[in-house]
């Protein structure tokens, strides 16, 4: 249905109005898996700002099509050097309607893991449709995420147009004008090949509203089906976005440059329509929240508790891509855990006042051990994120860290992750270059064995692993309890997923080997 469109020249000037009557398909790609290493890579990070994005421009009246990579076939598995590509390969849809029809692509920039995946999409359709219009969206929502400006290079010689950087519902007008004549100036948050030196300006709504992602676009049975999730995995769940940026500034996160360090809260009352309306159409009762930091403001969610209690939503949420501690006040437990809070990540990342100050974080260490102990008390399961091979750490910095996480579990901490640090492009360390790697092919994960290095970060990451395996035996059940709940599916935690999901890689893995051998040595013959 064709719509009217503006595109405001500037102040005080008249807006210039186009009909726009065109299909645009979103794709979403595959994701990586590194070889040999679970615990940094392989989560199956659903791609809700293209699922925001879809919903918005249905609501526009435009033609929408969505090409999930991963989620239409997530038990495919290709290999490549060091890792293997999760999902169904671009070109099994070169040839589909929703890539024939398309006068636009924008490709989702899901993952820096998935970065040579996502050049090689934009290869494809630029070689099967040469007149097609290619756009990169940025996620800007995501720690696992990257700054497109720092590979513009790269985007545009495998054929994109235009990268799309940041949120674009502000300016959507503007940026379909463009795209739909990519001859013109594009406007600030865009990058073009002409113009891939200058300083793009990502546009923000301090105040943001957002349709609710369309989800009935993507295969969701397929989500649901594999046995792992990035949180404590259920039967059915969804992830969900409260608010988006992050106001802190850590040097390992790419977060300060793509949302320029300021914090947008949804209205509590729309987070919590969302939330009804999804459990209403899909019958799904647990939401996994993935905000960068959502309890950044402690009203917001406190408002959104009173909400959920008032309304008798009768759902689950799950804190899975962690929060600043200190801003969840401790009398404020019992009123979470009554609104269906089950599971709280947080991310001290290292027990090291040293390294944190590096960093650019602050943490309260002692805030942290009693919030992980008032948790236990109401039945919130807690994880505590720590990181290794931060330049500054030394061999000393690295004793507080097993230290604190010591601490922790006394105070009844549920599980612990711990990453190696790797420099995504467009953080402060990526633009230090201060770590460097074996190779330039090698994939960049958030553990990442081509760094240089490795071995003695690896050893590092093994011993805060132990440090909690051990502690947890010498206080009792915890650890059996967790391992039976990992093995039938039952999993309160998200390293309770993880058996499972390594089982599941290694199954596809199999099932891969053995077509490979079908084909070199049965197909041949027939």
């Amino acid at each position: 249905m064709p719509i009217l469109c503006g595109k405001k020249k500037g102040k005080g000037q008249a807006i210039i109005l186009c009909l726009i009557d065109m299909h645009i398909t979103l794709v979403s790609p595959r994701i990586a898996v590194q070889k040999g290493d679970f615990l940094g890579s392989g989560i199956p990070y659903w791609p809700i700002e293209m699922a925001v994005l879809a919903a918005f421009l249905k609501l526009r009246g435009e033609k929408v099509s969505v090409i999930d990579l991963f989620g239409s076939s997530p038990t495919t598995l290709e290999e490549r050097d060091d890792y293997y590509l999760q999902g169904r390969p671009f070109q099994h849809f070169i040839r589909t309607q929703e890539v024939v029809d398309a006068d636009i692509v924008i490709v989702y920039a899901l993952s820096y893991m998935s970065h040579k995946e996502i050049l090689s999409i934009a290869t494809a359709i630029k070689k099967h449709k040469p007149h097609a219009t290619i756009a990169i969206l940025e996620n800007s929502q995501a720690v696992t995420g990257y700054a497109l400006d720092y590979s513009a290079e790269e985007f545009f010689d495998a054929g994109a147009n235009a990268l799309l950087c940041g949120e674009v519902y502000w300016n959507w007008n503007e940026i379909i004008a463009f795209l739909k004549d990519p001859k013109g100036e594009p406007c600030e948050n865009i990058l073009a090949p002409n113009l891939s030196e200058r300083k793009v300006n990502r546009k923000f709504n301090m105040k943001p509203s957002y349709p609710i992602p369309a989800w009935e676009l993507f295969p969701l049975k397929n989500y649901w089906s594999i046995p792992y999730s990035h949180g404590p995995k259920t039967n059915r769940f969804f992830p969900m976005l409260t608010s988006r940026g992050c106001p802190f500034s850590c040097d390992f996160c790419v977060i300060p440059e793509t949302n320029i360090r300021r914090w947008r809260p949804r209205e509590p009352e729309e987070v919590v329509n969302e939330m009804i309306e999804l459990r209403n159409l899909f019958s799904v009762y647990h939401f996994q929240i993935e905000d960068l930091n959502p309890t950044a403001n402690t009203s917001q969610w406190n408002d959104i508790c009173n909400l959920l209690i008032e309304k008798k939503a009768g759902v689950y949420f799950y804190f899975v891509s962690g929060t600043k501690a200190e801003t969840i006040k401790l009398d404020k437990v019992p009123l979470y855990a009554k609104a269906g809070c089950r599971y709280i990540s947080i991310s001290p990342e290292s027990g090291s006042k040293k390294v944190l100050k590096a960093i650019g974080k602050s943490f309260s260490h002692s805030h942290g051990e009693l919030l992980v102990e008032s948790c236990r008390k109401h039945g919130i399961y807690t994880q505590a994120c720590f990181l290794v091979g931060h330049p500054t750490e030394s061999e000393e910095d690295h004793n507080l860290s097993c230290d604190y996480l010591y601490s922790l579990i006394r105070k009844g901490l549920d599980e612990v992750a711990v990453f190696i640090i790797a420099p995504l492009a467009g953080s402060s360390l990526y633009k230090q270059k201060s770590i460097e790697f074996t190779s330039q092919n090698a994939l960049i994960s958030f553990s990442p064995k081509g760094r240089i290095g490795w071995k003695r970060l690896e050893a590092r990451r093994c011993e805060l692993i132990k440090v909690f395996l051990f502690e947890k035996l010498k206080k009792g059940g915890d650890l059996w309890l967790s391992a039976i709940r990992a093995l039938v599916g039952m999993p309160r935690t998200k390293v309770e997923n993880l058996p499972r999901r390594i089982l599941f890689i290694y199954w596809l893995l199999l099932k891969y080997r053995l077509q490979g051998l079908l084909k070199k040595y049965v197909y041949r013959f027939w």
